[in-house]
């Protein structure tokens, strides 16, 4: 029982037991049985420190040095210890794993190898917590039920906590549905809980409040502190979002009151901060500023954990503002801000610092609207940029070379799984392949390192020195109950107050949505124009705009904004950058190789079709991958050779069956200045390292044919243009610090600039744009003002914004690719 983590039942069984050995003089025996009793009472009321402190006295006395019962008690402490300081657990259970070895017992040595991961990343190291609580879960699955639904629970739980909401539902549900045809298993609260917060997260709130309601009346029955604890808290978080915060507050309340109960210190630092939240809404200054006092000492208690500590320190910062003690609040604004980069440099992967940084965005955001209402723009232009494009920055400034590599089994395993997946369209086998490939992605992503340093932001008035006569750069950050433009021409810089974030992006879902029916609403893009740019003034006396995007506003297609009945694309250029301090870079970073392949075009999905015989139904985007979807697109072949005659030689053209990834991996890229890429697109809006652009089908083991955005950052690139002419290429998951999507993974990969597409279109709208775009950078026309040309051009003959507005250039939108008409040699760099 104890096992499969039914402490409370095996509580009374190994009372008996204790007194038996005790009557029978087999004192080491005895104590086993007693130390076994203490997760049972953990559970309830008792304190974890004191029967912390009372395992390490046991440690000590003479019977404890029997090996069996020493295990145990170093056991029992680890598993204390991990709900009360992840340091002194890490310590402990890396003393477990090293006896049970020596015992034999290795479904416990790998147990404690995963609790040390769970103790990791806890302390920050997400990349050590990963590698070692996916190695434990894969063991647990085969041969440990009790593992495999604490490792489904807790990695679940961590996904939730990143808001992963439908990623989370997987393993929850796994932990859970392993518990229930398990026989003696612990009901798995952990999972409940956070399947309550998932469901919430993902809009079900009615689902949520049953599912809560089912579990505190279980709870409640055998008076168990500790889960009550979790459930009142996942309840709370569901009335928050559904906006009944006097529930909320009544909920957290209770949260607290059971963690003090346990000195559940991480609990504490936890709950007290929501809390504290919950009081500010309603303006309860007092008792916000108790609470977060509570939750930063709470904290003290346990030093060495940090994923609360930025957002507390925030929390205590905003309080402050709003008390009017201005220089206390900069000073917790700076220590929260200090403490989150620290946190971030540990992180294994681009995606895991995206999450994070969404996750904590109100560092950040909190951060620029006091320093900015404090009139020191320049410092809070500072603050925003360390979050927006750090992951662009730090790839763009660290990038390395990948040098070709025999595929390890795990790359080899997803590969067969992704040509698995593209083989087959029964929903059963999908859903089993699926599953194999994620587990297949922990994997890999177990092995990833920590990532580097970004470059500190750049400063404002250099981006302003950098910026053109012409130029006007705008950089949104989205907040409730109001969001902000900061407005930069090379001469001015200003602050305009905005709507709330919810009122932006609900108007720009609707107008997107309106676009994508393929409907002209010219009222509701002048309303949209009026709340985004209408209060800058400086947009009327320049020409060039550059926008740096917020949340929801990276998938609206600023072009197709209108003034005075007239869309902004017929007066201005229009471009997308991450941050200002990825332009920077991208407009100032040295290119050493020599260009030496003017173009590079890529037509997989071909077809023998001459070009007059089009279908204009077909789109090219798929929704599975499935190899059913892989239809020929009639018009691509022709793009890319139209495009190549524009172009200087040499070039070099992939079309059908000889359009592999690996064809395509194995060219030149770091010497081609023009990349053109005519293809299937294919975006996975949970799991963004899975969009890909989908090459053409190659029967071995190594090339599955999706260029997958984790494959497009190793390559190392020194292109001037890379042009995706795929659908929802700049499509992705959205967040305050960015979009993870194929666009931003070419900038990292070295991309000066890049085209993309904002939804699915068809191939012979597509092909006809492209070949008109590339005839006016023929021209020697810059990249954004050809852009702009091919768009307008749809636009005058007719079209609605459908057809044009949603190709963006993203990155540096100066400099065209031609040096002059007469040289052969024709690239330069875009300065």
């Amino acid at each position: 029982m104890s096992w499969l983590n039914s402490w409370i039942g095996a509580e009374p069984l190994y009372k008996q037991a204790e007194v038996q050995f005790i009557q029978k003089h087999q004192l080491s025996k005895a104590l086993y049985a007693r130390v076994s009793e203490m997760p049972a009472h953990s559970e309830s009321s008792t304190s974890v420190p004191a029967q912390i402190a009372q395992l390490i006295h046991d440690l000590a006395l003479p019977e404890a040095q029997e090996p069996e019962t020493r295990l145990r008690i170093l056991t029992i402490l680890g598993m204390l210890e991990v709900n009360y300081d992840s340091g002194m657990a890490q310590k402990t259970w890396t003393e477990v794993e090293t006896l049970a070895l020596r015992q034999h017992h290795y479904l416990l040595a790998s147990r404690a190898s995963g609790e040390q991961g769970i103790a990791a990343f806890l302390l920050g190291d997400i990349a050590t917590a990963k590698k070692k609580v996916v190695r434990a879960w894969m063991i647990a699955k085969a041969a440990d039920p009790g593992a495999h639904i604490r490792y489904a629970s807790m990695y679940g739980t961590g996904l939730v906590e990143l808001h992963k909401y439908k990623e989370a539902l997987g393993p929850l549900d796994e932990a859970i549905k392993v518990a229930a045809k398990t026989r003696g298993a612990a009901y798995p609260t952990i999972a409940t809980a956070a399947k309550i917060e998932a469901l919430s997260g993902l809009g079900e709130n009615k689902e949520a409040l049953a599912l809560a309601e089912e579990d505190l009346r279980r709870v409640s029955d055998y008076h168990l502190a500790g889960h009550l604890y979790e459930l009142y808290q996942a309840r709370a978080g569901v009335y928050e979002r559904m906006g009944h915060w006097e529930q909320a507050v009544s909920d957290y309340e209770q949260a607290v009151h059971y963690a003090k109960q346990l000195s559940y210190w991480r609990g504490l630092t936890q709950v007290d901060g929501l809390l504290a939240l919950a009081y500010l809404h309603e303006a309860a200054l007092q008792p916000a500023l108790t609470a977060i006092n509570d939750a930063i000492a709470a904290n003290e208690q346990i030093p060495d954990e940090l994923y609360f500590v930025p957002r507390d320190l925030a929390i205590k910062a905003q309080i402050m503002a709003r008390l009017g003690d201005n220089k206390s609040a900069n000073t917790f604004y700076e220590k929260s801000e200090d403490m989150l980069d620290a946190l971030l440099s540990r992180v294994p992967t681009p995606t895991v610092e995206r999450l994070l940084l969404a996750d904590l965005s109100k560092v950040y955001s909190g951060y620029f609207e006091f320093l900015s209402d404090e009139g020191k723009t320049s410092d809070a232009f500072r603050v925003i940029e360390r979050a927006r494009g750090r992951v662009e920055a730090q790839s763009l400034s660290h990038h390395e070379i990948v040098t070709p590599h025999d595929s390890n089994p795990a790359e080899q395993q997803l590969s067969r799984l992704n040509l698995d997946l593209l083989n087959t369209d029964d929903s059963a086998a999908r859903e089993r392949i699926l599953d194999s490939i994620y587990e297949t992605e922990l994997q890999l992503d177990s092995d990833s390192v920590a990532r580097n340093k970004p470059p500190e932001p750049i400063n404002l008035g250099q981006l302003q020195r950098e910026l053109l006569p012409s130029e006007l750069f705008v950089e949104y950050v989205l907040d409730n109950p109001h969001s902000y433009a900061l407005a930069l021409t090379n001469t001015t810089v200003h602050r305009y107050t905005l709507p709330s974030k919810d009122a932006l992006e609900q108007g720009a879902s609707a107008y997107r949505t309106e676009i994508l029916q393929q409907k002209t609403d010219l009222s509701l893009a002048q309303q949209l124009f009026n709340e985004l740019l209408g209060s800058i003034p400086e947009f009327n006396e320049k020409k060039a705009l550059i926008v740096v995007p917020d949340g929801n506003l990276h998938l609206l297609p600023f072009s197709a904004l209108a003034e005075k009945g007239r869309y902004i694309l017929s007066s201005h250029l229009v471009s997308v950058v991450p941050s200002g301090t990825v332009l920077h870079i991208l407009e100032n970073r040295m290119q050493n190789q020599k260009e030496n392949l003017p173009y590079v075009g890529v037509a997989a999905w071909t077809t023998n079709s001459p070009p007059h015989t089009l279908l204009s139904s077909v789109r090219r985007a798929i929704s599975g991958p499935e190899r059913r979807e892989l239809v020929a697109l009639p018009e691509s072949r022709h793009e890319v050779e139209t495009i190549a005659a524009d172009l200087p030689k040499p070039s070099a053209i992939l079309l059908g069956d000889k359009a592999t990834k690996t064809n395509f991996e194995q060219l030149p890229l770091g010497q081609t200045s023009v990349i053109h890429l005519a293809l299937h697109g294919y975006v996975d809006p949970e799991i963004p390292d899975r969009s890909a652009l989908v090459f053409a089908p190659q029967q071995q083991v190594t090339d599955d044919g999706l260029l997958q955005i984790r494959d497009i950052r190793n390559l190392h690139l020194n292109a001037s243009l890379v042009t995706l002419s795929a659908c929802n290429t700049g499509v992705g998951p959205v967040g305050e610090e960015g979009v993870a999507n194929i666009v931003n993974a070419f900038i990292e990969a070295g991309s000066q600039s890049v085209v993309s597409t904002l939804w699915e279109l068809e191939d012979h709208a597509t092909a006809h744009f492209m070949t008109v775009f590339y005839d006016h950078l023929g021209r020697h026309e810059e990249k954004a003002e050809a852009l702009r040309q091919a768009q307008l051009e749809m636009l005058n003959s007719g079209d609605p914004p459908f057809y044009w507005a949603g190709f963006v250039l993203d990155g540096d939108s100066r400099g065209n690719l031609f040096q002059s008409p007469e040289s052969n040699l024709p690239f330069r760099s875009s300065r």
